[in-house]
Formats: structure tokens, C-alpha cells, sequence
């Protein structure tokens, strides 16, 4: 049976409650945040503007390593995205290096791309988890983290228990390591569905 990006099989997750669902989807959510935080400092511990929220779980089927059987509603994926914009930058390829050395202090495998006039790096961690900063010439940085796919029991019902329990309020912009906190299973539905 494939496994997910947790080492889970389908099986594995059948017998999980929603509310077992929800607990591991805030693990994955933390580590993702704890991930991101270590990146950004590698290139600028000040201020990162955010793209949107990142509570709720991301539709899932196609992910970046393919998970025989997963579809929209039988898989998940977490990302995050934050930008920057370094002083006088002017997206030269020099300005990937402190992301690239951090890569490499890591262990973590890398590549570099141009894709037009930008210049951009990937990563992917031992854990599976995989990274792109992307310098580009109007000065705008970008680094976003994402995870490959999970097995869910059904993906819609994961993402009502975390968004309906989330207040939707993001930061404009916030320090690496800084971000709202995830409800908790026991918290009330406070943004139901607007089906």
C-alpha cells in the first residue's frame, strides 16, 4: 500500500477519528511553521509580509511526489508562503547565496533554476518537506515551504474542523517564528461553512 508523507497508509489513517486528524494536522502545522522560521532567519530575521493564511489544510490528489489512489478528497497537503523585499535588491543570484549555503549546512539537497529573469533554489529536507526562495529583479523575495501529500478520511470534513475553528485573521506581517495560534480541538466552531 503507498504510503504518505507521515510513512501512514490509507489503512493506517481509516482508523483515525477526525478529532485524531485534527491533532496531527496541528503537528504538521507546527513543524512547518518551526521549519519556516529557521529558513527565513537564514536570510533575514526581520519582517516577512505575509501571501494569505496557512491554517487549512490544502486540496490535495496532485502533490509534488505523486501518492498512487490520493485524490481531492482522500489527501492533503500543508504550504506556507511569506515574502520580503531586502533593500536596493535587485534579484541578482548572488542574493540566493545565504539560502544556499544554509541548504548546504543543513545537508539538504539543492537545485537552482531561472526561471525569465528571476533566480530561484529549491530544497528538500531529510523529512520531506521541500522549500523554493525565489529572488527576482522588481526586489520581492518569496519563500515558501510545503509538504508532500497525507492520506485523510476525508479531506472537506479536515478542513471544516480546522477553518471552522480558526478566526481567518492573518498578520500583514510578522517576524520569523511569529504567527496566530492554531485553534484547539475543544474550541467552538466560530466560522462555519458557507455551503
Amino acid at each position: 500500500m503507498p504510503i504518505d508523507a507521515a510513512g501512514l497508509t490509507q489503512d493506517d489513517v481509516a482508523s483515525m477519528s477526525l478529532h485524531e486528524e485534527f491533532d496531527a494536522y496541528r503537528q504538521r502545522y507546527h513543524h512547518m511553521q518551526g521549519l519556516l522560521a529557521d529558513v527565513q532567519r537564514s536570510v533575514n530575521a526581520g519582517p516577512w509580509r505575509w501571501i494569505g493564511g496557512d491554517r487549512v489544510p490544502g486540496i490535495g490528489g496532485d502533490g509534488l511526489k505523486p501518492l498512487p489512489g490520493a485524490d481531492t478528497l482522500n489527501s492533503y497537503d500543508l504550504r506556507t508562503d511569506r515574502n520580503w523585499s531586502p533593500p536596493n535588491a535587485t534579484g541578482d543570484q548572488q542574493d540566493l547565496r545565504p539560502m544556499l549555503e544554509y541548504f548546504d549546512e543543513q545537508g539538504w539537497r539543492h537545485y537552482e533554476g531561472h526561471p525569465g529573469r528571476d533566480h530561484d533554489t529549491w530544497a528538500k529536507t531529510d523529512d520531506g518537506w521541500q522549500i523554493e526562495y525565489i529572488v527576482r529583479p522588481d526586489g520581492n523575495y518569496s519563500l515558501t515551504v510545503f509538504s508532500e501529500l497525507f492520506w485523510t478520511n476525508d479531506d472537506l470534513a479536515l478542513m471544516e474542523a480546522v477553518g471552522g475553528r480558526s478566526d481567518g485573521v492573518y498578520p500583514d506581517e510578522s517576524l520569523p517564528g511569529e504567527y496566530p495560534p492554531f485553534p484547539d480541538w475543544d474550541d467552538p466552531i466560530i466560522n462555519p461553512p458557507k455551503i
